[in-house]
């Protein structure tokens, strides 16, 4: 289905896992931009050192009035080599009214790596009252629509997540713990790519008997946060979750 595009296995994941996070696609231009806050630097420059500079544009900055600024590049479509992702994406992520519109076609093209662009983008993790969980921000999504992502997560992951209303208006997916802990599991070589991003996957157990069989994982996360002295946890140290 995208076989005949001159992009490898990992430009491509970006572009998917992006274009469900913070990515935007610009139809009638045909490009696919990228931008990020000044914080998420690194981790914007990190998705950047995938792509030739010759299909990419050079890094701008962009300025708003409420003086908020981030920093964007542009994948290209150079010498249409991109058109049948274009077609792909317009039949299997976007309605004609041009929001997001997920399908299950698009779902089943992520790896773990478009998985962990995902999660970079659009989630994060808390703890309530002892309890770790995890938000993935699908607000643009229908319930219909959170009803295929669910099923989407079992039937290809084998995770369990919940689907939440906020604001009695948006729905997101929640993870609990053990769902967590899957995800991670499967994402979280990639995003220890990126030392800045770590945070994203850092459950912080400070007590050995919550880790149970995530013990290597948890190492693993554990000592690239040791030898990446610029990452700091969001969450705190609590009780057994």
């Amino acid at each position: 289905m995208l076989e005949n595009i001159t992009l490898s296995q990992e430009q491509r994941q970006i572009i998917l896992g992006g274009l469900l996070g913070d990515a935007y696609f610009h139809k009638s231009r045909k490009i696919i931009r990228f931008s990020h806050s000044l914080k998420q630097e690194e981790y914007l420059k990190w998705k950047y050192s995938f792509f030739n500079a010759n299909d990419v544009s050079k890094f701008y900055c962009r300025h708003y009035n409420e003086g908020y600024e981030n920093k964007s590049f542009e994948v290209k479509n150079k010498d249409h080599n991109m058109d049948n992702l274009f077609d792909f994406l317009t039949k299997h992520l976007y309605s004609n009214q041009g929001r997001k519109k997920i399908s299950l076609k698009y779902l089943k093209q992520l790896t773990p790596l478009g998985l962990a662009i995902w999660w970079m983008d659009d989630g994060c993790l808390s703890i309530h009252k002892g309890n770790r969980y995890g938000k993935l921000c699908t607000e643009c999504f229908n319930y219909e629509e959170h009803i295929l992502l669910q099923q989407y997560f079992k039937e290809i992951w084998g995770i369990s997540v919940d689907i939440k209303l906020e604001k009695n208006k948006y729905y997101f997916l929640r993870f609990n713990v053990t769902a967590l802990k899957k995800l991670i599991s499967i994402i979280y070589k990639y995003v220890t790519m990126c030392p800045s991003m770590i945070y994203k996957i850092d459950l912080n157990y400070e007590r050995q008997g919550c880790i149970g069989d995530f013990q290597e994982v948890y190492d693993y996360i554990k000592n690239c946060i040791s030898n990446n002295i610029l990452i700091t946890s969001t969450l705190t140290t609590a009780g057994c979750a």
